[in-house]
């Protein structure tokens, strides 16, 4: 050891004596610490040849390696230039010689040293291979100005080769350097600005996620502007790995910019007195900052924000002609010859692509445009596979193309230019304060009226686009409408992707103790985008806000910045009026709230409008024709006189529920019928109906508008809104009923409607009579003299409504018909948690309205009651009691699935078709197989009454099947039914209910 040790010192030593005349070091051995000073000697080559004979080379050596004591034996030393001193002489202080104190086993640990060792052996990544380190010091005083020679490096400032950057640059942007890293390797993926000791989710949030090239990694990231060079924390993220690598801390050094001064506005100098004031020259018109992007940063991205890894984009450029930009993109492969600009549902792709050209790197460019704005647009896109010859079809891409800076910014006029005379005595003009005063006293001119300014925060009144940058790229929000109104703002936010269910304003842990009322329900676009409409409180200020993930189930902080520098007006809206009292010109600024506010604010839904009707006729609304053809003429002409009339009834179905329409009035004018409707949204421009466009009266939280209506049938219509940022058109049907319009006989005005319909029991009894339903003539009731839980109602055109009892008889707890005692916390939780069919399944009576083939019912009725269509030619049977009366009415050729298996199945000839596979056991309650059911195409599904708590401790479980159960088979628009046949008192109560199933699966003609 203790030779080794020697011999190596002394390898040392005789290339540290190229630079230096002598050496003292000091040595480790195994019994004691020596001093040894050694004076160089002249050195031939045969003992450079000897020394290079005997030296190693370690190419691979490991981390391992590097911290043992085996050494690298030297080449002969002459003994006699080595001379040992003991450990106590102490070296004089005039020695100029420097000492190298470091030992052998400190020397062993260093990553690498300070000068060039060719024995050392390289450093080990976290990748398990070897990295060089012999590149010198890389220093910050060394980087050029533009950022060309940037690197990622070490704490010793030696750069850091896993990470090794090909090539770069730093631009100055305002008070922003722009930085881009382009990395020679596929190491890492992502980087993050920041220490290493930073929690991931920290790094995760703010990742500078790399573009992939061919010869690796492309990172555009900004920095903040300074004069002198900064040095960064950074820590790569592993493609290996998928970790972030926290092994030795790494930096990267940025070039000094400075930031561009504000222009000082210069004293104005002495200035002859004119003797008269010219007419102002004209003003030039100032031209916009900058006409072209020549490095857009565009990218192809899927719905999660990930870029799509087949199309990219290695250069793109955005340029301004006229009112358009010119847009195009280069790829480095030719994996798709054509792109479409808009849904790969369209039918005309071909007709309106736009093909690539080849370019010099061996892709394609593609060169289009799109309308010039202020604000970044989002576009959709689709490929076309040069190899497949298909249109892209597995989900929706999209690109995002940057305003221009200075487009759309109106120039500033100049002062005018004069040229006055200048007089014997000038006079000089004084420099201006914060409020100038004129030199001479003008004419007296009208003061204007003080102009509101908006809090810090906000802004006025009006409808907006802007920008929202989200906290994670998980949540990418990639449009948002934002209205301002009263004071207060909102924000209908459209998500790039489908993965959440709720969000919440506040952290994650306060939206899971939060009441449901305050979670906000996404609602579904036209183009199946979730979006979701929440109160804003201040504007740049981040706001934080938990987002409930649909997969996971659990919730996910994000933190949103409404950014006011990109507010683009695209509406006016008008404030409410305020009461009569004398107004305060005082403007008091309003503090920006913090991020986290310390009461949430919920959702405030869009009130459902209520007009009262008045005896005043209504005019038509203008309109003009429509020549799409998007509705059809209708014949609107009645018996009733001339005159307003209040609906019996009025239905709608259609759009996504979260606007609503209500009618209490028509008008009759010549025969012709015209309801009123008013939607709840005064972003309705328009609504189509026979044949033509009618365009209404908007405002004051309503669109409202006049149009003619066949009375007592089904009306579709059209509705184009503009509350999701551009038009969308929406198609709905109405009903609207009115007893006397073919017998006037019949016309209540003052009573139109009696209290006996099927909205005023709801879903909370049994009908001791047959409800009212709209649109439907009532016949006769099927008479049950023994059965307890269910009732039969029969109506014109074959229609039959059934009705079953979920709650008499069971540990449910029921819901009266008061339902205004009703404890309202828990009437808006389940209002959340359950909506449309969900919500019926879950009453204390199910309503179940049977259509045969062929007929047509009112609009709306299935927002009130299951809808059955017949014929029904498969079900999937759960109860054996059932799965018996089926047999007994010979209806078991209608079973195609069954939720018991073959030991408990009771009817011989479905045993046999389980053995033979003919029939499928599709399970039961939770282990309900739903794809087999949707397999076997099946119409109806018959549950046990099982599932239907019976004693106190069973209601909470049971209660949370049955809403697992409405939720799913409402998804698969399967409509199901409680047998409660078993749960009769008798045999002859049980045998009646052969009457329900009669009902749904044999079809009465009617004559």
């Amino acid at each position: 050891m203790k030779r080794n040790s020697k011999r190596f010192l002394a390898l040392f030593l005789s290339v540290a004596m190229t630079v230096t005349p002598a050496v003292l070091t000091q040595a480790e051995n195994e019994d004691a610490n020596v001093q040894v000073s050694v004076t160089p000697t002249p050195e031939t080559e045969a003992e450079k040849t000897a020394v290079a004979a005997e030296t190693p080379v370690q190419e691979n050596a490991t981390a391992e390696e590097e911290n043992t004591d085996t050494t690298v034996t030297p080449a002969a030393v002459d003994a006699s230039a080595v001379k040992e001193t003991p450990a106590a002489t102490e070296t004089p202080a005039s020695e100029t010689t420097p000492e190298v104190t470091a030992s052998l086993a400190e020397e062993s640990k260093n990553e690498e040293a300070e000068a060039p060792q060719p024995t050392a052996a390289p450093e080990t990544t976290e990748e398990g291979k070897t990295e060089e380190t012999d590149k010198p010091e890389t220093k910050p005083e060394d980087l050029n100005p533009d950022g060309s020679n940037m690197t990622i490096d070490k704490e010793d400032n030696s750069a850091y080769k896993m990470l090794k950057i090909k090539s770069s640059s730093a631009e100055l942007n305002g008070d922003k350097i722009k930085i881009t890293l382009n990395t020679d390797g596929k190491n890492y993926e992502k980087l993050y600005l920041g220490s290493k000791e930073d929690p991931d989710e920290a790094k995760n949030a703010a990742a500078i996620v790399g573009t992939e090239n061919e010869d690796g990694y492309t990172f555009i990231f900004e920095v903040p502007a300074s004069e002198q060079v900064q040095t960064f924390s950074i820590v790569p993220f592993s493609v290996k790995n998928q970790k972030w690598y926290t092994n030795m801390a790494l930096k990267l050094n940025v070039p000094g910019m400075k930031a561009p001064e504000p222009t000082a506005t210069p004293e104005p100098t002495a200035a002859p007195e004119p003797t008269a004031t010219p007419l102002p020259t004209a003003a030039p018109t100032q031209a916009p900052a900058q006409n072209e992007i020549t490095d857009a940063g565009i990218k192809l991205v899927k719905e999660n924000g990930d870029e799509f890894a087949m199309f990219v984009i290695t250069g793109s450029t955005v340029k301004v002609s006229e009112d358009k930009y010119i847009v195009t993109l280069s790829t480095a492969k030719q994996n798709y010859d054509m792109i479409y600009l808009g849904s790969a549902s369209d039918s005309d792709k071909e007709a309106n692509s736009i093909k690539g050209v080849e370019n010099s790197a061996g892709g394609y460019t593609y060169t289009f445009e799109v309308t010039a704005s202020k604000e970044a647009q989002t576009i959709a896109v689709v490929p076309h596979s040069k190899k497949s010859q298909n249109w892209y079809a597995k989900g929706i891409l999209t690109i995002t193309v940057p305003a221009v800076p200075g487009y759309g910014e109106a120039a500033p006029t100049p002062e005018p230019t004069v040229s006055p005379e200048p007089t014997e005595a000038p006079v000089e003009t004084p420099a201006p304060t914060e409020t100038p005063v004129p030199s001479t006293t003008p004419e007296a001119t009208t003061t204007p009226e003080p102009t509101a300014t908006p809090a810090p925060g906000s802004c006025a009144s009006g409808i907006y686009n802007i920008t929202v940058n989200s906290s994670s790229s998980m949540f990418r929000v990639i449009d948002c409408v934002l209205t301002s109104k009263n004071g207060k703002m909102t924000a209908v936010l459209t998500l790039s992707g489908t993965g959440y269910d709720y969000l919440c304003l506040g952290t994650k842990e306060e939206a899971a103790a939060a009441d449901s009322s305050t979670w906000v329900p996404y609602v579904a676009d036209a183009n199946g985008k979730y979006t979701y409409e929440i109160p804003v409180e201040a504007l740049d200020n981040g706001i934080a806000v938990a987002a409930f993930s649909h997969k996971n189930q659990i919730w996910y902080d994000r933190i949103l910045t409404f950014q006011s520098s990109t507010l683009n007006k695209i509406g006016d809206v008008q404030d409410d009026p305020q009461p009569d009292t004398a107004p305060d010109t005082t403007i008091t600024a309003t503090p920006a709230p913090t991020a986290k506010p310390n009461k949430k604010p919920t959702a405030t839904p869009t009130p459902t409008a209520t007009p009262k009707p008045d005896k005043k006729p209504e005019e038509e609304s203008k309109y003009e024709s429509d020549l799409s053809g998007g509705t059809a003429s209708v014949n609107s002409s009645t018996t009733l006189a001339d005159g307003t009339y209040t609906p019996d009834s009025f239905s709608w179905s259609g759009g996504s529920g979260k606007v609503s329409i209500s009618c209490n009035k028509v008008t009759v004018t010549n025969g012709q019928a015209y309801a009123t409707i008013v939607f709840s949204s005064e972003y309705y421009g328009y609504v189509k109906a026979n044949g033509n466009k009618y365009y209404g009266a908007c405002g004051g939280g309503t669109s409202t508008f006049t149009i003619p209506v066949a009375l007592n049938q089904n009306n579709t219509i059209i509705g184009m809104t503009t509350r999701m940022s551009q038009a969308h058109e929406i198609t709905y049907t109405i009903y609207i009923a009115l007893k006397g319009a073919n017998d006037p006989k019949k016309t209540d005005k003052d009573n139109p409607a009696d209290d006996n319909s099927m909205l005023s029991t709801g879903n909370k009894k049994l009908d001791d009579s047959a409800p009212e339903i709209t649109g439907l003539e009532y016949k006769d009731e099927t008479t049950l003299e023994h059965a307890k839980y269910f009732k039969l109602y029969h109506y014109a055109k074959g229609i039959t409504l059934l009705e079953v009892d979920m709650t008499t008889d069971t540990a449910r707890k029921p819901e009266t018909v008061d339902s205004g005692k009703e404890d309202e916390k828990t009437k808006a939780a389940d209002s959340q948690e359950l909506t449309g069919t969900e919500k019926l399944y879950m009453g204390n009576v199910v309503k179940y309205l049977i259509v045969p083939e062929g007929a047509v019912i009112p609009a709306g009725l299935d927002k009130d009651v299951i809808v059955i269509n017949q014929p029904v030619e498969s079900a999937y049977v759960a109860s054996t009691d059932a799965l018996n009366i089926l047999d007994k009415l010979d209806l078991t050729d209608k079973v195609t699935a069954l939720g018991m298996e073959k030991e408990d199945c009771t009817v011989d000839s479905l045993t046999a078709a389980l053995e033979d596979g003919s029939l499928t056991f599709a399970g039961k309650d939770e282990d309900t197989d739903y794809k087999a059911l949707v397999k076997s195409q099946c119409g109806i599904s018959i549950l046990s009454s099982d599932i239907l708590p019976t004693e106190e401790a069973d209601t909470e479980a049971k209660e949370n099947l049955l809403k697992d159960s409405a939720e799913k088979y409402s998804t698969l628009k399967i409509p199901f039914i409680v047998d409660r046949s078993a749960d009769e008192k008798d045999d002859n109560a049980k045998a009646e209910w052969e009457k329900a199933y009669e009902a749904i699966f044999v079809t009465d003609e009617e004559e």
